[in-house]
């Protein structure tokens, strides 16, 4: 059917529609988690989800969460506890073994919500891993980690918190699906690198 061929009475229903669509979508964005980070020591990220984050302000995430820790996180226990806030957007951030851990919200996701992602998040690395991993253990079990994650938040929403149902649902996948997502997961840190050693090349000039 040819859009000549609809009535406009049909049209505006249609816009109405969509534009109750987009708000519903604008309110869910609102409230929702912004990023999860994990980091080393040193501050070099390891893996990290953004939701309804522009491109262009990741960087500016990426480079705030890492100081934030580097400041805070000495000497923390494994799973201890640090919340941060500004305005509506809450962090709650940890240590687990050699990693850094951070989860960004805002709205609903306050505090109390991401202290709930982050134990959720923690226990299914320390499962993965068989305990707080070293940066090694990690790399090394990075696939499934990933595909951890890719159960736990599904487009800036907690999906699944039971430990167990997500343990079934990655056994479920096939081995080639945690390769191929760590592989994706490699080739996005190695062409993020490229371009962050470009910028600063043409700064500097």
């Amino acid at each position: 059917m040819t859009e000549q061929s609809i009535s406009p009475h049909l049209c505006g229903s249609r816009q109405k529609r969509r534009k109750k669509e987009e708000k519903k979508k604008g309110i869910e964005s609102a409230k929702m988690l912004l990023a999860v980070l994990f980091s080393n020591s040193e501050g070099n990220i390891l893996v990290e989800r953004f939701h309804g984050v522009p491109a262009e302000e990741r960087l500016h995430w990426r480079t705030f969460l890492v100081k934030l820790g580097a400041d805070n996180l000495k000497g923390a226990k494994n799973e201890e506890l640090f919340v941060a806030s500004h305005k509506s957007v809450y962090i709650v951030y940890t240590v687990l073994g050699d990693v850094c851990v951070y989860v960004v919200g805002k709205d609903e996701y306050d505090e109390l919500a991401l202290a709930e992602v982050i134990f959720v998040i923690t226990s299914s690395v320390k499962d993965v891993c068989g305990k707080p991993p070293t940066e090694r253990l990690f790399l090394d079990k990075y696939g499934k980690i990933c595909l951890c994650l890719d159960e736990i938040v599904w487009k800036g929403m907690l999906e699944n918190t039971d430990k167990d149902r997500i343990r079934r649902l990655i056994r479920l996948k096939p081995p080639t699906e945690c390769l191929i997502t760590a592989i994706e997961e490699v080739l996005f840190y190695v062409k993020s690198f490229k371009c962050v050693t470009t910028y600063q090349i043409q700064s500097k000039e």
